[in-house]
């Protein structure tokens, strides 16, 4: 009898040890399994960032290279802005132009002084626009549609040159003397200050001081550009300013606003 106990006893044991050993033998294989499974995840995600990196870097390489293209494109060939100035035709212009200076002749001529149109010419010269810079931006002066009216912000309806004669003559006067070529130099002493004044189809009328001994003429404050329309290198040799005239800052405005 205690034999047969002893025979089942240790028949039990063996079952429970297999049963051990089979149950470590699982666990062994699925940490196994699981293994490889991490790897290639890490693999995958490595690959999909390195994916999107070169992918961004080339978006971004391509915009900087289409970015600086265009600011190229800009730099050679003006661009077209927005008007600041009232839609005015050329029979209007002269006609502000001419009222304008019919107002200034009776200043002129109250300040000992002579006023006359004649405040830009060039002579011969190249096929581009002629521009002034002021505060606001370039004012076309004269059309020759390179680069054309829709590259300036501001147009000129006109201007006048305010001087002191050499003969003493005060008001309106004809400046211009026997040649361009004589310029003002015949006509107008430089030696006392003079004045042009540029008005703006924005409104606004821009002056440019000089004399008091600075040599002047009809382009000085002018410049032009190039043949192809492109900015090129005759820009002006001064720049003009808002005027402090406020008598005439409301003269040009009380013109404009009769049409």
């Amino acid at each position: 009898m205690k034999k047969s106990s002893y025979l089942v006893l240790g028949l039990f044991s063996v079952f429970l040890l297999a049963g051990c050993g089979s149950t470590e033998g699982k666990e062994n294989s699925a940490s196994s399994s699981t293994s490889p499974v991490s790897s290639t995840s890490s693999s995958s995600t490595s690959q999909t960032t390195s994916s999107t990196s070169v992918s961004s870097t080339s978006e971004t390489t391509t915009s900087t290279s289409q970015s600086s293209a265009t600011t190229e494109e800009s730099t050679s060939q003006p661009a077209n802005v927005a008007s600041k100035g009232v839609l005015l035709n050329d029979a209007q212009r002269n006609q502000i132009n001419l009222a304008f200076l019919n107002w200034a002749s009776q200043r002129a001529a109250i300040g000992n002084m002579a006023v006359s149109e004649w405040f830009f010419d060039h002579g011969a010269a190249g096929r581009g626009d002629w521009y002034a810079n002021t505060p606001d931006g370039q004012v076309q002066v004269q059309n020759n549609n390179l680069p054309g009216k829709s590259a300036f912000p501001i147009r000129a309806i006109g201007g006048c040159i305010f001087y002191t004669a050499k003969d003493g003559g005060i008001g309106r006067q004809e400046l211009f003397a026997d040649s361009f070529a004589a310029n003002y130099s015949v006509k107008l002493d430089h030696t006392k200050p003079v004045s042009k004044y540029l008005l703006g189809d924005n409104g606004v009328v821009y002056e440019l001081k000089t004399g008091n001994g600075m040599p002047v003429s009809t382009n000085t404050g002018f410049g032009e550009y190039a043949d192809d329309g492109s900015q090129g290198s005759y820009t002006p040799d001064l720049n003009f300013q808002v005027s402090e005239d406020q008598a005439a800052q409301e003269k040009l405005k009380e013109l404009i606003q009769s049409y």
